[in-house]
């Protein structure tokens, strides 16, 4: 091999301890090298200038293996075991000299010529590299996000009271923890058994509406069916419940862009993607899991949904604006505080919002207008019922 091999030289504002940086975020986890490989590059990179890194210049080293060795605390086997597995690799490029020695002759701080271990592949692989760690950064968010969902997938699993469901779930995932799990494509199946088995429980077949007539069920359609400790039997349900006849897609014609886009991932507008958007929403509005699930157990998780929807709406009018709610998680905890379905309308005001859709087209604003969207009859009312129910939720609420 060439004495005088060069190379193409860094990006521009690049120097050599940002490419031995780039080599130690990605060399175990991208290219599986082994500790003391990497620790011999960086030593590699110290006995190098920086004037060795720029275009058309020969960047190499040709200490002796036992010097490194010495300098390491390893014996001269393991550095050249770690020479040859990073020159497998294409990372450096070995030509010694004469019965293997090493030599070379710097002029003005500028190699000429070296016979050792040449830098030239490590330095022109850095485009490569910095691709390497931006997938590796995209994965470690993907298994993040996925651990987080299983934590939160765990927690209702457990809250739903269900002894079989929690022993399932252990089978799925033994002690509840993924911290040792790396392997993103086992994450995500966990997650998927996990939500499956939740699905089961949490969404069964309506009933006969004319149950209804001879039945006094609660108005929940969702199991698991938890009664708080107010309820009473006297208060019964309402002979065809109004909510069976809203479907999903007339609750999204009030809904924010954000959230029909998380509709829109899982699949479309139905009853449990609308209750899964709105479990999902809570954590963007600052609702914890335990308001959500006070309000799926005061009036059930298609209420509860729509009453989030409902909220995430009208936390998007401007500021200042009369019936902006400032507070999503208050407003909630108001809904519910005022006894849950029995204190607000859901019925009535999809109903409006759908007579409003089919009877007239949406106004459009002037254009000096168009910071403020404009509000319908139903926009209104819902918005007063919002203000009307954060204004009376204490500050702790």
């Amino acid at each position: 091999m060439s004495t005088t091999l060069s190379h193409k030289g860094l990006p521009a504002g690049v120097g050599r301890f940002d490419l031995l940086r780039l080599f130690e975020q990605v060399a175990r986890p991208g290219f599986g090298l082994s500790s003391t490989a990497v620790a011999l590059v960086r030593h590699y990179v110290l006995k190098t200038m920086d004037g060795d890194y720029l275009s058309g210049r020969i960047c190499a080293v040709w200490t002796q293996a036992c010097r490194f060795a010495e300098a390491l605390g390893l014996t001269p086997r393991s550095i050249n075991s770690a020479e040859r597995e990073l020159e497998k690799a294409g990372f450096i490029i070995r030509n010694a000299g004469i019965n293997g020695e090493r030599a070379g002759d710097r002029q003005d701080g500028i190699v000429v010529w070296a016979a050792g271990i040449n830098l030239a592949p490590l330095v022109e692989r850095f485009a490569e590299m910095q691709a390497k760690a931006e997938a590796l950064e995209l994965r470690t968010r993907a298994i993040q996000q996925c651990r987080a969902e299983i934590r939160q997938l765990g927690q209702r699993i457990r809250e739903a009271g269900d002894e079989d469901l929690r022993e399932r779930a252990e089978t799925i995932l033994p002690d509840g923890r993924t911290a040792r799990i790396t392997n993103i494509d086992r994450l995500i199946a966990i997650r998927e058994a996990l939500s499956a088995m939740l699905a089961a429980i949490e969404f069964v077949p309506e009933p006969d509406p004319r149950a209804l007539k001879t039945s006094d069920a609660p108005e929940e359609k969702c199991a698991p069916n938890i009664q708080d400790k107010n309820s009473s039997r006297r208060r019964t349900a309402r002979v065809g419940d109004p909510l069976e006849r809203i479907r999903p897609a007339t609750a999204l014609v009030v809904a924010t862009e954000s959230y029909r886009g998380i509709v829109a991932v899982l699949g479309g507008p139905t009853w449990p993607n609308l209750v899964e958007a709105s479990w999902r929403s809570c954590g963007r509005l600052g609702i914890d899991q335990s308001s959500w699930g006070r309000a799926c157990q005061q009036f059930g998780r298609e209420r509860a949904a729509l009453s989030v929807l409902l909220i995430d709406r009208n936390a998007e009018l401007p500021l200042g604006h009369h019936y902006r709610v400032g507070s999503p998680a208050r407003c909630l905890a108001g809904m519910v505080r005022r006894g849950g379905s029995a204190g607000v309308n859901l019925a009535g005001l999809f109903r409006a919002t759908e007579r409003n859709a089919q009877q007239a087209p949406p106004p459009v604003a002037p254009p000096e207008q168009a910071i403020e969207p404009p509000l319908g009859p139903l926009a209104h009312l819902t918005a007063r019922l919002m203000a009307s129910v954060e204004r009376r939720v204490t500050p702790d609420g």
